[in-house]
């Protein structure tokens, strides 16, 4: 099945990875259109939080993982943290 910007996802996870291979689990999602917009916010508090002091996790990228025909959470978008 193509997946599209709406393509209803049922549970999937959206999780941030860093380059050194670290990761965070950020939020479940419904769709990749939201999976876009929370990860543009998860990158502004990131960097608010840098600016602050912080040390946050530095996003390379974020994964989309959703559930396949077996059950099995597979990769199913990426979204660059640039």
């Amino acid at each position: 099945v193509p997946l599209t910007e709406t393509t209803n996802l049922g549970l999937a996870m959206l999780i941030v990875e860093s380059a050194d291979g670290a990761y965070q689990p950020i939020a479940t999602v419904f769709s990749i259109r939201e999976a876009r917009e929370l990860a543009s916010r998860d990158r502004m508090a990131r960097v608010e939080d840098l600016d602050r002091g912080g040390e946050p996790l530095c996003p390379e990228r974020y994964v989309v993982w959703a559930r396949g025909a077996k059950g099995e959470y597979l990769p199913a978008q990426e979204i660059d943290a640039i």
